[in-house]
């Protein structure tokens, strides 16, 4: 097994123009000015939860975008999602957190390598409720993805939503669902 470091900082490379010329050459995905990933580290599950692992604060659970792009792969998310207790106000490698400061049951969580994410229902259903009108069609992108990917339905996200209790913009989250279901 590679037990190489998945994120490559200014140490690991002999310079800035060294890291600009791998991530113009498509060998590694510039997450700031100094430090990237590989895209072979990003090809597996385990290599992108490896890769968030670095970017999570501890405790803390990668939901949302976050989890999508563990559960996915492409591109790599402009935030870092979270459900956690704690503010996070730094930037970790030129990447917002977001916190949501949610319930989650224990059923709606699962360990990915080293990282505690959302499970892919949970994380459609996350996509839902933070979605906007400007982001509405990716996010019906995503969790239609997901959907295949991982094989469950619309009905599967109301049952997620019905277990957590307190959730933000579950209305619209709600009508998210029955209009995908509806087109399915």
């Amino acid at each position: 097994m590679d037990s190489s470091p998945p994120l490559l900082g200014g140490a690991d490379l002999p310079g800035p123009l060294c890291l600009n010329t791998l991530h113009s050459m498509g060998a590694i995905c510039k997450l700031d000015n100094e430090n990237a990933y590989t895209y072979h580290d990003a090809r597996t599950l385990y290599g992108r939860a490896s890769i968030i692992a670095t970017l999570l604060p501890s405790r803390s659970v990668a939901c949302a975008g976050t989890a999508a792009w563990v559960w996915l792969g492409g591109r790599f998310p402009e935030t870092i999602d979270i459900i956690a207790k704690a503010h996070c106000r730094a930037l970790r490698y030129g990447r917002r957190i977001s916190v949501f400061n949610r319930r989650t049951p224990d059923s709606h969580v699962i360990a990915v390598g080293p990282i505690t994410i959302t499970t892919p229902p949970r994380t459609a259903c996350d996509l839902a409720m933070n979605c906007t009108p400007e982001t509405l069609t990716s996010a019906v992108d995503l969790v239609c993805m997901l959907m295949q990917e991982f094989r469950f339905r619309p009905a599967d996200c109301l049952q997620v939503m019905r277990e957590a209790t307190h959730i933000r913009n579950a209305p619209w989250a709600r009508n998210f669902f029955r209009t995908i279901e509806g087109k399915l």
